[in-house]
């Protein structure tokens, strides 16, 4: 089953805070970038006081393996959609985001 969300930017972020785990696979689309990959860490520190929300993701590509690290909050107002694939064979969630309020 698949679930389709539209939601803000600010609701995403938490969506991805409090339901991704590690070695879920996450799709990432934001500005002109598109990240898929397994899920190795969601940070959720405090930086320089203010709210974290960083995901580090092993990219699957053919040509080439990346570990990149995404600031979901530096990214927020570029991000597009976010589709969430539990590991655990779970719902299959398509976030589709909307302007956040500035």
């Amino acid at each position: 089953m698949v679930k389709e969300m539209k939601i803000d930017c600010d609701l995403a972020i938490d969506y991805v805070i409090n339901n991704v785990k590690q070695y879920d696979r996450l799709e990432l689309s934001y500005n002109r970038i598109f990240t898929p990959g397994e899920v190795l860490n969601v940070d959720t520190s405090e930086y320089d006081g203010k709210k974290g929300a960083k995901v580090v993701i092993h990219v699957s590509e053919d040509t080439y393996t990346s570990t990149v690290e995404v600031d979901l909050e530096k990214v927020k107002d570029e991000l597009i959609e976010i589709n969430h694939f539990p590991k655990n064979g779970g719902e299959e969630v398509i976030i589709l985001i909307d302007k956040c309020d500035i």
